[in-house]
């Protein structure tokens, strides 16, 4: 089954949901939906089709059943099958796309900006398992418990409880090895105390930690979609800011105190990172500080 593939923010809308049982001898009905269904089984088992595909639901799986394709039972449950199902749209356009590897760097498009929200593409299998069942139906659950609230409160954070779902599913479909994530942390906590080293190298970290460079790449890019040099960058910026909002150094000196050893580089990556100059972000950090505060 393809992976449904979507930008956000902003993130997909809940519309309703609740729990269902199949008994035995039952199966769903035919129908061609104009919305998302997901279907959660928490027993038994539900033999679904669509467009032709047969799948098979277990216990502890889900399938997420797409707009404009037919979709409903091929053969009768054999025992009792209970199930959650959830109904949902997506405010912008989706893909269907054939299944395939990605790992974090597929998600992160676009980083924030002081002006510009970021932006990711979730890769959510429609046909898989939670790789906690617990927390999975706990997740479900904790949705479906306020479907009755009269709150305005508690419906609107109904909505941010169905986006942590969507991005559990996001996280459960990324599976980062136990190396991978324990090289990466190794080589965050490296860079947060070297990131002041002039003409800092992969190679020369990779030297000192004991690892091949294009291996540590691999590993970052998987658990947080950024190489190494990606990464000091990042964290070379995020110091710069904090030093440029705070303080009244030239940008000479912020760019030295932040390991950037020429300040044109230093300017053209905080550009590109935050759609303005160093010096338009100074004075418009400051505009805003100014500004009342209602």
């Amino acid at each position: 089954m393809e992976i449904l593939t979507f930008t956000i923010p902003p993130l997909p809308t809940f519309i309703t949901g609740g729990n269902a049982t199949f008994r035995k001898g039952e199966q769903h009905f035919q129908r061609i939906f104009h919305i998302f269904d997901l279907i959660y089984v928490v027993k038994g088992k539900i033999y679904m089709k669509e467009a032709g595909e047969k799948y098979e639901v277990k216990e502890g799986q889900y399938i997420i059943l797409a707009p404009g394709l037919k979709h409903g039972g091929y053969e009768r449950c054999e025992e009792e099958a209970i199930y959650y199902w959830i109904h949902f749209t997506l405010p912008n356009d989706y893909e269907l796309k054939k299944k395939h590897d990605f790992d974090w760097s597929n998600v992160i498009i676009k980083e924030s900006t002081l002006v510009e929200a970021p932006e990711y593409k979730l890769h959510i299998p429609r046909y898989a398992a939670f790789r906690n069942k617990e927390r999975g139906i706990q997740a479900i659950q904790s949705i479906l418990e306020l479907n009755d609230s009269s709150d305005p409160a508690e419906k609107m954070r109904q909505q941010l409880l169905f986006g942590d779902l969507m991005i559990q599913l996001q996280k459960d479909a990324v599976e980062l090895p136990t190396s991978a994530q324990n090289v990466t942390d190794e080589v965050v906590r490296y860079i947060k105390r070297n990131y002041l080293i002039e003409g800092f190298t992969v190679k020369e970290m990779a030297q000192e930690l004991l690892y091949h460079p294009d291996y540590i790449t691999r590993s970052m890019k998987k658990v947080i979609g950024m190489t190494p040099i990606q990464f000091l960058n990042h964290y070379r910026l995020s110091m710069a800011k904090s030093k440029i909002i705070r303080g009244n150094h030239d940008l000479d000196t912020v760019a030295r105190e932040c390991g950037f050893s020429d300040v044109s580089y230093f300017s053209r990556i905080f550009k590109k990172k935050e759609g303005m100059t160093p010096g338009q972000y100074r004075r418009m950090s400051r505009t805003y500080e100014k500004e009342p505060k209602m």
